[in-house]
């Protein structure tokens, strides 16, 4: 019993920080390439992967999934049909294998090669290495063979667990988290020729290492301007917008998970600019009277709430209003535009 009750523990453990991330980091709308290896036999090179030397996938004692390993001196890269969008992220998983020995080089990064069996990764690349994780560990980044910084980060507090990498690529600007720590933040550093390719390494190290290089929960996103990114620049360039887009659980009352996107949007140009301040306004159209008017103020303040619980906002900088006069304004101004009346709730979000 015990040991099923910690396995159980483990799984919640997993689960949890699986889908954790860093406040400032928001996923592309758009998943162009993902892989968790579900489709490829044990021992196998996966079936979407390039690579200029050797791996296999594998299976890690109780770690969920599979995984894809490689070993010294190798780099592997996704079969993408074109080059990376100019504002997409990228997101994956590290399993740090402990060792008593040395430690593999984990290198990852972007590169202008479209393949990386085509040339020498090495020498074409934009990359983060981790190092030592066996004894603390370092992380460094840098562009070709230039080495543009060095970072502090407990590595070992990951040795035989699960480190979430997230990247994020806006135009000229490179970005990377591990686990929610942000460790690169470089806005003057991509040219086009590097969004050829992702790429993931084990450099080479000697003596050689006893383990490999394990990743697995591959996702890359594009970030190219969705319905949300469109709203939020109405916001800025003309001081407000109003959607029905941001939906609540009927049960809760909690902002629906469909719906979080928008909101992190919104709460990332919040927090990339603290000189703008908003003030969100509600109508429960699906209500009436006193009613629609005191649900709809519980969900502008549940969604004031989201903002600054998640991105670490000050309470000041977000005002709220829902009131029978909010109702029949938003009411009007959704019906002037679609032609038909709506049912739902409204959210009209105003730059202050």
């Amino acid at each position: 019993m015990q040991k099923k009750l910690l396995q159980w523990l483990l799984c919640i453990l997993f689960v949890n920080t699986t889908i954790a991330q860093p406040a400032d980091f928001t996923p592309g709308a758009t998943v162009i390439f993902e892989d968790q290896f579900a489709q490829d036999p044990l021992g196998d090179l996966p079936a979407k992967w390039s690579t200029s030397g050797d791996g296999e996938v594998v299976a890690i004692g109780r770690m969920p999934g599979k995984w894809f390993k490689i070993t010294q001196p190798t780099a592997v890269s996704p079969e993408l049909s074109e080059a990376l969008p100019e504002n997409c992220t990228i997101e994956f998983d590290l399993h740090l294998r402990n060792t008593s020995g040395v430690a593999p080089v984990v290198m990852f990064g972007l590169t202008t090669l479209s393949d990386v069996a085509a040339g020498d990764v090495y020498r074409n690349h934009i990359w983060v290495a981790l190092r030592g994780y066996n004894e603390g560990g370092e992380v460094n980044y840098g562009k070709q063979i230039q080495d543009l910084g060095q970072k502090n980060f407990k590595l070992s507090g990951y040795v035989g667990r699960k480190l979430h990498v997230s990247i994020s690529i806006n135009k000229t600007r490179f970005r990377v988290w591990l686990d929610k720590t942000k460790l690169v933040d470089l806005p003057k550093l991509l040219t086009d020729e590097y969004r050829n390719n992702f790429f993931i390494a084990s450099s080479t190290v000697i003596p050689s290492p006893e383990e490999g290089v394990y990743f697995s929960n591959v996702k890359i996103a594009s970030g190219d301007e969705d319905a949300r990114s469109m709203l939020i620049r109405q916001l800025l360039e003309q001081g407000g917008v109003v959607t029905s887009d941001i939906n609540f659980d009927t049960q809760t009352n909690e902002v629906t998970p469909e719906s979080q996107g928008l909101l992190d949007t919104l709460g990332q140009a919040l927090l990339n600019d603290p000189s703008l301040n908003i003030q969100i306004n509600g109508a429960e159209l699906s209500a009436e009277g006193n009613s629609a008017e005191k649900l709809a103020r519980k969900k502008v303040e549940k969604m004031k709430n989201y903002l600054i619980q998640k991105f670490d906002l000050s309470t000041d900088r977000i005002l709220t209003e829902a009131s029978q006069k909010v109702r029949s304004k938003l009411d009007e101004m959704k019906n002037s535009k679609s032609g038909t009346k709506i049912k739902g709730f409204l959210t009209e979000i105003i730059k202050l």
